[in-house]
């Protein structure tokens, strides 16, 4: 009889012992389990503020998993004494609590308890659910939670349990949930913080603290209660805990800077993609624009959009495309990305191609009334106050913006077919016609480019010529490459002219909106019509570029880069240097200083004529202008300029005065139109300001001219006359009634 018992003992044992250390081996893991939890993308400020969580494909935000050493140990006690107190003793199934769980249903005669563990709780978690949870499904449960007892330590499970349980509120894990329910990093915990998150995954719908607080806060101090009396906290940390004030602050995974969001989400698939946006100068810049935005009301003005790039790395620290991303006149649009005409905002360029050619900024360009000869008829620029400036150095003509002097000067360069593969050099994606497309006037923009792109470019004469790709994401490999696109010196000579707020006081006064109590490179541009204005700069530290405009394309009511641009650009500069006191650049070893007459762009010193004007003048070494001669002067001191000034020095436009004349080169008085020359093709573009209608008459050689035409309505505005044009080909006569000179021209007039 004994044998029989001691076989039938040991059988027992040995079967428990089967059942208990053998048989879970006979059951796989859930897949779900195996395979890393799915989280779906967060994207970061760079210095970790989240900005935009997105949900995953099933409709939930879950933050990429943490380790268990990640986790704050009173997150993983508040976990434990919620779900599972014996979760370090007991092996996957906690048989005193089934016991425990057994007797109390039992005597209640209904499910009044539970007594899965935490293992138990995961391996359901993960296991695709389909049906009614039968007595078999959960047996299987249940040894699959004894088999991961035996396989992952516990530290493992527990991480893997607060990675995958849902908090409730489309969140799953506690990182999630950490920043869900209070906006702080999961480290950031407190012991009561811990303890509310640890009680609602017992259900999550029910306990929803953003509904009822108050209903979660019992269960939430049983659990602080409970890790007292585990001696999982001090008296003192559990006084402290009861009495901390809850206070939410939801994150919905948030919105901010949503085109920037937009421009990476197609581009990178990780869980967690730290860009390099600096989260308060984004939302400074947001509120900059829509206050100066909301003083522009009344001029037809509905969106503008801000890059900032931090020159040094060519980071982008801020980015907004539009005035509000869910404004119904074009908010989604992108502003920063979508092309637009530049205006005068790509003339640096042509003058530091200039620079590299050998041109200085005393160099002199004839900034008069000029016609080129197109394939599709005759290309005349105007300036933008629609007169003439006459003789200009180069720095004066970039610092005025004048339109005619930078054609001229591009056209000395070699034109489009010089620019244009600098530009594409720089990183401007959108110019992919070829050269005779763009023609002379790519110099004032009349290709579309992007803010972002064209700021980049700007950033790049910042580096003094070094040109490196522009970034939204920290860790981008081949950002930080540099390459040299533009000349050390010459790009020097550049921010040098476009920081002289003397260089540009004629068209825009000794102060305006450029000026700033720190040294700034700055240009504005404005696109033909007022469709578009910029206003793009830079210090060493940082590159600022603005488009102002409507995305419908109509145009502004008299919105200039100055008076559009320009305040939201000195705004956002003055912020940057706030806590960044701005520098400027070291003089170059190879720039050297002399002394200039503006007037002809000749070098002055001791052995030359006394000038009654002069300046001084930055030139790199070894391209010094020639020295001024005795013949370059009359005996009043005036300066002696080519006979293509004659017009300009008699007309109400000589802003030089006595200070200019011309040498005597006719002896018979000849009346010569020089405007417009003889067969003129002038084509009406509905883009640019009148259709391009109006046309002014110029002539050389005599006083008071009289002007006629049959077919034309002729306009006379101050000293000029403008003929009205129309289709057709049209006959225009000057005459000079005193000296009895005529003169005859024709035009040809097409439209578009």
């Amino acid at each position: 009889m004994r044998r029989r018992w001691k076989i039938l003992v040991i059988s027992l044992l040995v079967s428990v012992a089967g059942g208990w250390w053998g048989v879970p081996w006979l059951v796989g893991l859930p897949e779900g389990l195996t395979k890393a939890p799915a989280s779906s993308t967060l994207y970061l400020a760079r210095d970790g503020t989240p900005l935009r969580h997105l949900l995953d494909e099933k409709g939930t935000r879950s933050a990429p998993p943490v380790r268990y050493a990640e986790m704050p140990q009173a997150l993983a006690h508040a976990l434990l004494a919620a779900e599972d107190k014996r979760f370090f003793s007991h092996g996957g199934i906690d048989l005193l609590a089934v016991m425990r769980a057994a007797w109390d249903n039992v005597s209640s005669g209904r499910i009044v308890s539970g007594a899965s563990t935490i293992h138990q709780q995961l391996i359901k978690n993960t296991t695709p659910q389909s049906g009614k949870r039968t007595l078999w499904v959960k047996v299987v449960e249940a040894l699959r939670a004894r088999r991961l007892a035996m396989c992952w330590s516990r530290e493992e499970v527990l991480a893997a349990y607060a990675n995958r349980v849902s908090f409730g509120n489309l969140m799953t894990g506690a990182a999630t949930a950490a920043s869900g329910y209070f906006h702080k990093p999961l480290g950031d915990l407190t012991p009561a913080e811990c303890a509310l998150l640890a009680a609602l995954p017992q259900s999550p719908a029910r306990l929803n603290p953003f509904r009822n607080l108050e209903g979660v806060l019992p269960r939430q101090r049983r659990i602080l209660d409970k890790m007292h009396k585990l001696h999982w906290l001090s008296d003192e940390e559990h006084r402290v805990a009861l009495d901390q004030k809850i206070v939410l602050q939801r994150f919905s995974g948030g919105f901010e800077a949503p085109h920037a969001i937009e421009m990476l989400r197609g581009e990178v698939a990780d869980a967690t993609v730290r860009t390099t946006l600096d989260a308060t100068l984004q939302q400074q810049v947001e509120t900059i624009m829509a206050q100066r935005l909301e003083s522009l009301k009344g001029r037809h003005v509905t969106h503008a959009a801000v890059v900032v790039i931090e020159n040094a790395t060519g980071e982008v620290l801020a980015l907004a495309g539009s005035r509000d991303f869910f404004a119904q006149d074009g908010g989604q649009l992108n502003g920063a990305w979508a092309a637009h005409s530049p205006g005068s905002a790509m003339k640096p360029f042509t003058y530091a191609l200039a620079f590299e050619r050998g041109a200085t900024p005393a160099s002199i360009v004839e900034d008069l009334p000029v016609e080129f000869a197109t394939a599709s008829g005759t290309y005349r620029p105007e300036n933008f106050s629609l007169r003439s400036y006459g003789p200009m150095t180069y720095r004066y003509a970039l610092g005025n913006s004048l339109n005619i002097s930078a054609v001229r000067v591009l056209d000395s360069i070699g034109g489009a077919e010089t620019l244009l593969p600098k530009l594409r050099e720089l990183g401007m994606s959108t110019l992919n016609e070829d050269a005779a497309h763009y023609g002379l006037g790519l110099t004032i923009g009349n290709a579309s480019v992007r803010l972002v792109e064209l700021a980049n470019a700007y950033a790049c004469l910042a580096r003094l010529g070094r040109y490196q790709r522009w970034t939204l994401r920290q860790e981008d490999e081949g950002a930080a490459e540099e390459r040299r696109v533009l000349g050390k010196n010459e790009s020097w000579l550049i921010a040098d002219i476009l920081s002289d707020n003397q260089a540009r006081e004629m068209a825009f006064g000794g102060w305006s909106v450029l000026r700033l109590p720190f040294r700034c490179a700055v240009k504005t541009g404005t696109s033909s019509t007022f469709r578009d204005n910029w206003t793009l700069g830079y210090t060493p530290e940082f590159t600022v570029g603005v488009w102002v405009g409507n995305f419908d394309n109509t145009p502004m009511q008299d919105v200039s880069g100055v008076t559009g641009a320009g305040p939201i650009f000195k705004d956002v500069m003055l912020h940057l240097h706030e806590k960044h006191p701005a520098t400027w650049f070291a003089t170059p070893k190879g720039i050297v200083r002399a002394r200039i007459d503006p007037r002809t762009g000749k070098r002055l010193s001791p052995q030359t004529p006394p000038a009654r004007v002069s300046r001084e003048e930055f030139f790199i070494g070894g391209k010094l202008p020639a020295a001024a001669q005795a013949g370059d002067y009359d005996a009043k001191g005036r300066a002696i300029l080519p006979r293509e000034y004659a017009e300009w020095i008699g007309s109400s436009g000589n802003w030089l005065g006595d200070l200019v004349t011309t040498a005597e080169t006719e002896a018979r008085p000849v009346l010569r139109i020089t405007n417009p020359i003889p067969g003129t093709v002038v084509i009406l573009d509905p883009d640019i300001r009148n259709h391009g209608n109006r046309l002014l008459l110029q002539a050389a050689g005599g006083e008071k001219v009289k002007w006629s035409c049959e077919t034309l309505e002729l306009r006379s505005e101050g000293a000029h006359t403008f003929a009205i044009l129309k289709p057709g080909r049209h006959e225009i006569e000057a005459r000079e009634e005193a000296g009895g000179l005529r003169a005859r021209t024709f035009v040809i007039v097409r439209e578009e």
